[in-house]
């Protein structure tokens, strides 16, 4: 089994206590810190969280290695079990950041905690994830999440998929859109990483349904760009980050339609030219690329599927299902924009034998609920489109997170510029994605 080497830097509040010794722990992804609670909750006695990330050494792969957290007890730590020489650096370590998760500061898991208690009761929270993006801790039944400013609010965004299918996605107990937290119902079975077809044709089938009825109110779901430079105020309604390849919230009759045109993706590429370190080679390719947007986004009009809400990380780790009841969960991505984004996304995870199902049902649902659509056409080009989407997307995150936490995300802009260059060539010369 696959591990990281835990240094854990302890405090009592915002006053350190001691380095635990190291220890070896699985899983190896950074983020994922269950296990690193447990050792030392044991090894304190007493509750332990992960503030946040210091310092992890295996940068290329994103996992394993050295990796050094900021750990607060919630009490007075076992004596003699920690190191407690002066650590170098440590004013540096909680010395406030404009762009520190609220999560990431001093009591920010515990604020969550009592904000859950005040629906569930005195429950004793498990924290299982802990990054930039978001902070997960599981109570008996339910799950406490709290997301990143640039991201959506997983209570919110439910709350609009559960009018038109009221068990797709958890039942919402708490909402705080200020604070960005919900609170969910645990959805009962297993993550599908392997999907059956029929898992496959009813998650996508019934997101299909829903994204056409809310097509037809996006004027309701006016909400703020997530282009960098864009962070605006929350609108009324849904608070959902607009993400969108064309004109940003063109007005059409009324309607908050924006029009795939490639006016925002081209000028967020160029800006991502003179912010992302890339070779020369590839630089000439995205801006080629970059040339042609036009006529892709153009392609991609005449499909005639409609802007919509997108899930934006519609792979099958987000569904769950016992069998029977299937629910898709992790909706912090959410934005607005094209809904081909999500099949690409799914078929990306699938294993190959798998892809042709996926795609025939999305391309049948569509048909069903958009007779004048041609959903296949939205492929080739939405192929091309998604990385360079991802590849802002991601620009967005290193742009909006401290420096500590950007190891998570530091390579990923240029590999999906990379990732674009190479779905398009594969298409100019002819061969299937």
């Amino acid at each position: 089994m696959e591990t990281k080497r835990v240094e854990a830097l302890v405090s009592v509040g915002a006053r350190y206590v001691g380095r635990a010794p190291a220890f070896e722990v699985g899983p190896p992804w950074w983020s994922e810190v269950e296990e690193v609670n447990r050792r030392l909750d044991e090894l304190l006695g007493v509750r332990t969280v992960v503030l946040r990330l210091v310092h992890a050494d295996e940068a290329e792969i994103g996992r394993g290695g050295r990796t050094v957290y900021h750990v607060q007890a919630m009490g007075e730590p076992r004596s003699g079990v920690l190191d407690e020489t002066p650590y170098d650096g440590w004013d540096a370590i909680v010395a406030p950041h404009p762009l520190r998760s609220t999560w990431a500061e001093v009591d920010g898991p515990e604020r969550i905690v009592e904000w859950a208690r005040s629906f569930l009761g005195p429950v004793e929270p498990v924290q299982v994830k802990t990054w930039n993006l978001s902070c997960l801790l599981r109570v008996p039944g339910a799950w406490a999440k709290a997301t990143s400013r640039f991201a959506s609010v997983d209570a919110d965004i439910i709350e609009h998929v559960q009018r038109y299918d009221e068990t797709l996605a958890p039942t919402v107990l708490g909402k705080s859109v200020e604070n960005r937290w919900s609170l969910l119902a645990h959805a009962p079975g297993n993550d599908c990483w392997e999907p059956d077809r029929a898992t496959v044709e009813n998650v996508v089938s019934r997101w299909v349904a829903v994204q056409a009825q809310l097509a037809t109110e996006v004027d309701e779901l006016s909400t703020p760009s997530l282009l960098p430079g864009e962070l605006t105020a929350e609108a009324n309604g849904l608070t959902a980050p607009r993400l969108l390849r064309g004109e940003l919230a063109a007005e059409v009759d009324g309607l908050t339609a924006p029009r795939l045109l490639p006016g925002e993706l081209t000028a967020e590429v160029e800006r991502l030219l003179s912010v992302v370190p890339l070779s020369s080679q590839l630089r000439s390719d995205v801006e080629h690329l970059l040339s042609k947007l036009p006529s892709i986004v153009a392609e991609l009009d005449t499909a005639g599927l409609p802007i919509t809400l997108v899930h934006g990380d519609f792979h099958p780790g987000n569904w769950r299902s016992d069998g029977t009841a299937r629910a898709i969960v992790d909706w912090a991505d959410t934005f607005i924009g094209h809904p081909a984004t999500d099949i690409q996304r799914l078929i990306g995870w699938l294993p190959a034998a798998k892809r042709a199902h996926a795609l025939d049902v999305w391309t049948t649902a569509w048909k069903n609920h958009v007779p004048a659509a041609d959903p296949e056409r939205a492929l080739p080009p939405t192929a091309i489109l998604v990385r360079l989407l991802y590849a802002v997307m991601y620009q967005r995150f290193l742009d909006n997170i401290e420096p500590a936490e950007r190891i998570y995300h530091e390579d990923d802009p240029a590999s999906e510029l990379q990732a674009a260059v190479e779905a398009y060539g594969l298409r100019e010369r002819g061969v299937a994605g």
